[in-house]
C-alpha cells in the first residue's frame, strides 16, 4: 500500500493556494503553479521595497521643483540656501509644505534666496609686482617670470658646473642645457666625469 502525505500535504498545499488568492487562472488554482508565482511575487515584493522609496524621493522632488519655481528659485538652489541657512527639512515635509502651506513654503523659499544671493567671499587678486619661479626645460634653477613679459623673452638662467653635491636631476640638466649627450643609464660619476 502507498503512503499518501494525507493531513501534512494538504496543509501545506492549503496554504500556498491561500497565498495565491486574488491571481488569474491557473495560478490561484493549481499548487505546482500558485507556488511558482507566489515565490516571483516574494521577489517582486523584496524588489519594490527598495523602489517605492525611490519613487517617492522622486515625487517629493518634482514638488518642491514646481512650488520653489514659482517662488523664483530652483530646487537645487533651494536646496542650497537651506543649507547654507542651515534649515534642516527633509524633501518628505518640504513636497508637503509645497503642497497643503504654499505661504509657509514661500516663506523658507525667500530665506533660501537670500542666502543664495548673498554675496560669497571675493576671489583673491593678483599683485602685479609678484614675481613667479617657473623651471624651464632644460635649466637647472628656476626663472624668474616677471610680470609683463612674455615667458619667451625672458632669457633661461644657466647653472653653474655641477659639483659632486648636485644630484643627478641636476646633472643631466646642466649636460642638455650644454647639448652634451649622456647614456640614459649612466652613473653620477659618469655624468660628473662628462662635465669636465
Amino acid at each position: 500500500m502507498r503512503v499518501k502525505g494525507t493531513n501534512v500535504t494538504r496543509i501545506r498545499r492549503k496554504k500556498m493556494i491561500k497565498l495565491a488568492k486574488g491571481y488569474r487562472g491557473q495560478r490561484h488554482i493549481n499548487f505546482k503553479v500558485a507556488k511558482q508565482q507566489v515565490w516571483k511575487s516574494y521577489l517582486y515584493a523584496y524588489r519594490d521595497r527598495k523602489n517605492v522609496k525611490r519613487d517617492y524621493r522622486k515625487l517629493w522632488i518634482a514638488r518642491i521643483n514646481a512650488a520653489s519655481r514659482k517662488n523664483g528659485i530652483s530646487y537645487s538652489q533651494l536646496m542650497h540656501g537651506f543649507k547654507v541657512a542651515g534649515i534642516d527639512l527633509n524633501r518628505k515635509m518640504l513636497a508637503e509644505l509645497a503642497v497643503s502651506d504654499f505661504a509657509t513654503f514661500s516663506k523658507l523659499a525667500e530665506t533660501a534666496k537670500k542666502q543664495v544671493s548673498a554675496p560669497t567671499r571675493k576671489a583673491a587678486t593678483l599683485d602685479t609686482d609678484i614675481k613667479i619661479e617657473r623651471i624651464e626645460k632644460g635649466a637647472a634653477k628656476p626663472v624668474v617670470l616677471e610680470p609683463g613679459k612674455s615667458t619667451k623673452t625672458q632669457e633661461v638662467a644657466v647653472a653653474e658646473k655641477p659639483t659632486t653635491a648636485s644630484t643627478v636631476a641636476e646633472i643631466k640638466a646642466y649636460l642638455d642645457s650644454e647639448s652634451i649627450k649622456y647614456p640614459s643609464s649612466a652613473k653620477k660619476a659618469d655624468l660628473l666625469a662628462l662635465v669636465k
